[in-house]
């Protein structure tokens, strides 16, 4: 997993763009874990 960057102070400057870059990574991640449970249980229904 990406390491937890909201749990650092947000920057000062180009705050929207570092929030925008935090919540994609969080995104992606998510994403992730959902497409690994549904190979690991190929047949349950989320």
């Amino acid at each position: 997993k990406v390491a937890d960057k909201a749990r650092t102070y947000p920057p000062t400057r180009n705050r929207p763009a570092w929030f925008a870059a935090v919540f994609r990574e969080k995104l992606l991640e998510a994403r992730a874990e959902i497409l690994a449970l549904k190979k690991k249980y190929p047949f349950n229904r989320f």
